[in-house]
């Protein structure tokens, strides 16, 4: 088996919960036929109300604030999938990752992000913000093509909120390195 066996495998069973007129079908035969799968596979773990939003359409960019230099961060790249997962249940929908930007914060940078991007991010209240003030990195990724889907079961124990699958060789030293 190659590196890809594991993302080779949840974007097969992922194929058969997708909704038949949504193009991800399509989208999902056409990878599962390459010989390697070359986008990464993330799972990013939602809660409500920013889980919905993302199925309806409203949050249109998924961000990640950490202290550490932890995936997402610098972890991923246009057209990358993102098994979007309920916290405590299933996958309950997947988007197509579009333009990534990664950011070391700063009181002048957190402040140009809520401005540019607070609508975006479904983060209009001051308490989203005040809690991410002490942060000091942040991933933003523009969520394309979200769709719900029957649920997928996935069992995970740890807290992790984003789980690379099958992690790629060459992004592994973006995070060593840094």
């Amino acid at each position: 088996m190659g590196p890809d066996c594991e993302r080779r495998a949840i974007l097969e069973r992922l194929r058969d919960h997708v909704p038949a007129n949504s193009g991800w079908g399509r989208r999902l035969s056409d990878l599962l036929a390459e010989e390697e799968i070359s986008v990464g596979v993330h799972l990013a773990i939602f809660v409500e109300p920013f889980l919905s939003a993302v199925l309806d359409g409203r949050k249109t960019v998924e961000s990640r604030f950490g202290v550490h230099r932890r995936p997402p961060y610098r972890c991923v790249d246009p057209n990358d999938i993102i098994l979007i997962k309920r916290s405590g249940g299933p996958i309950v929908g997947v988007a197509q990752a579009g333009a990534a930007t990664f950011h070391q914060l700063s009181p002048r940078v957190l402040s140009d992000i809520r401005e540019q991007f607070a609508g975006q991010l479904f983060a209009l209240d001051d308490a989203f913000w005040e809690s991410r003030a002490e942060k000091q990195y942040a991933t933003l990724i523009e969520l394309n093509d979200p769709v719900e889907v029957t649920p997928l079961p996935f069992p995970k124990r740890d807290r992790q909120g984003w789980v690379i699958i099958d992690r790629r060789p060459e992004r592994e030293p973006q995070l060593a390195f840094q």
